[in-house]
């Protein structure tokens, strides 16, 4: 992976021995939640991980697809069936979402506009291998990742306005990736905001609706 467009530390991609996609995502919600106590005046959504998918349900999404999906996104789904505004608001997709909905109408519709089409030909991948993995409602970020049995298979695509931004070789480097830019926007928000100022209300914590504060240690090992 190269790291010339996102400014994303290319290290983060290694990963780290002995973990599996549990840690993964309990690693990335402590990102996140200190990108959440930092945005004290509500620049983002925030959202927990949802609860794992069942080995039943992938199959049974997989069937619908007709392919079976990359083993790195699939194991997400196994952990984490989904999560809303992983990265700022962009969503990873959840089984449901692979199938149809608005999320996966953001996406397929960025796929298919002729500006991507012809982006990925010149990055020397073919747009129709492709499906999307997540998107935003507000954005035009896209994920997109390759299809078993294409020579894109199980690589990810991040495109934005029909330009790729940066392609990972799976969705594990997708996802290190986002959170290493989850911890730069969480630096841009402590020096543009500093710090809370006393009697003014936190804009995300304690908002209906926002996910809960855990107090345990942050893991930050990569």
């Amino acid at each position: 992976m190269s790291d010339t467009n996102t400014g994303a530390s290319s290290g983060a991609s290694q990963g780290v021995p002995g973990w599996t996609w549990p840690d993964y995502i309990g690693w990335g919600w402590m990102i996140n939640q200190a990108r959440m106590e930092a945005d004290w005046k509500g620049l983002w959504d925030y959202a927990l991980p949802h609860v794992h998918a069942t080995e039943e349900t992938v199959a049974s999404t997989e069937a619908q697809l007709g392919f079976r999906l990359p083993e790195s996104y699939r194991g997400f789904l196994l952990a984490s069936n989904g999560w809303p505004y992983f990265y700022l608001d962009m969503t990873a997709f959840s089984t449901s979402d692979l199938l149809g909905g608005e999320l996966h109408e953001a996406g397929q519709t960025q796929l298919e506009l002729e500006e991507c089409v012809e982006a990925m030909a010149a990055d020397g991948v073919i747009a129709a291998d492709h499906f999307p993995i997540a998107a935003s409602l507000v954005q035009t970020d896209v994920a997109l990742m390759g299809k078993p049995g294409t020579p894109a298979e199980g690589t990810v695509s991040w495109v934005r306005n029909g330009e790729v931004i940066e392609r990972y070789d799976d969705f594990l480097d997708y996802y290190l990736s986002m959170m290493e830019l989850n911890k730069q926007e969480t630096e841009t928000i402590r020096r543009k905001d500093g710090p809370k100022p006393d009697g003014v209300p936190h804009a995300v914590i304690g908002r209906p609706g926002s996910p809960p504060v855990f107090e345990h240690a942050r893991r930050d090992d990569l």
